[in-house]
């Protein structure tokens, strides 16, 4: 896979903005659902979700793998413990990293942690593309992957590019929290993509020393916007210290400490991904052509 850095053979040059449509992205080889972790607004707890909700998945015995989009702002590698450099295949291909049972790529596995990711937008959607089309993933029966927190660039280029079996939006209780997970929400909607569900995360904090859980912010917010939507409410997950140092040292918290609330609240949510999957996996498709075309007009005019 090749990079847009400092040493990239494009030499930083600025990528089209548009892919050319016969290059447009169809199912990605091997991988039977993708499954987009998004949010609103960056700091709720959206890559901790998604690594521990593929360690959870594999611990049900499913191939799964995870896409860490986030680009500039890159955690899936650390957290996975996958350190750093991809191999390559016979085809110039990026062979996913592979740690604790589940498959990743992330710009953390191809840069070091202090190198400065200030890519125009152009260049991360490229690259975002290449991530799907120029890597060697396995057969997978679920890839995660993880969204840069918004509406922006990389989800509208991933929507427009794949096949998305449906999201999960994570988002913690404050008010402003949840005032941007429902745009996450109606950009979904507009385009015809299942929403799965809403995660309450950070609801209480696990204290380290007692184990008692004590309220952050309040409960209920997040719950209220899903009936509110009419969409699913998955469940909460509290803020437990364990899981941060968990994965510091490289390990998904439902390894490191499986018995903690908080990797069993991830090991439910598992459960409920997986039947909203085998609710959605047929019959869902894409959104009429024209309805598309005029979604994406609009997008432009706007």
């Amino acid at each position: 896979m090749t990079g847009c850095g400092t040493n990239c053979e494009c030499g930083g040059k600025e990528a089209d903005a548009e892919i050319a449509p016969e290059t447009a992205l169809a199912v990605i080889p091997g991988v039977r659902d993708v499954v987009l972790i998004a949010s609103g607004k960056g700091g709720v707890g959206k890559s901790t979700l998604t690594v521990n909700l593929a360690a959870s998945l594999t611990a049900r015995g499913l191939r799964t793998g995870v896409l860490d989009a986030d680009l500039t702002g890159p955690s899936v590698a650390r957290m996975l413990g996958s350190g750093e450099g991809l191999a390559t295949d016979e085809q110039g291909r990026a062979v996913p990293a592979f740690a604790h049972g589940i498959w990743s790529v992330s710009m953390g596995n191809l840069v070091p942690p202090e190198a400065t990711l200030a890519w125009k937008g152009p260049i991360i959607t490229q690259a975002t593309v290449q991530m799907f089309r120029e890597v060697a993933w396995p057969d997978l029966d679920v890839l995660l992957v993880d969204l840069p927190p918004g509406t922006g660039d990389v989800q509208l280029t991933i929507l427009e590019q794949i096949p998305v079996a449906g999201a999960v939006i994570v988002s913690t209780p404050q008010k402003l929290a949840t005032i941007d997970a429902e745009r996450g929400i109606a950009m979904f909607h507009e385009l015809d993509i299942p929403v799965f569900g809403l995660v309450e995360n950070m609801f209480t904090f696990i204290c380290p020393c007692c184990g008692e859980e004590q309220p952050l912010f309040g409960a209920g917010q997040v719950e209220a916007l899903a009936k509110r939507r009419h969409v699913p409410f998955l469940g909460r997950v509290p803020l437990d210290p364990a899981a941060q140092s968990a994965a510091d040292d490289g390990s998904p918290l439902v390894t490191a400490s499986p018995q903690s609330a908080a990797a069993k609240a991830f090991g439910d949510l598992a459960g409920k991904t997986l039947e909203a999957l085998e609710r959605d996996r047929k019959g869902r498709g894409k959104m009429d052509p024209a309805e598309s075309d005029a979604f994406w007009r609009r997008l432009v005019d706007e």
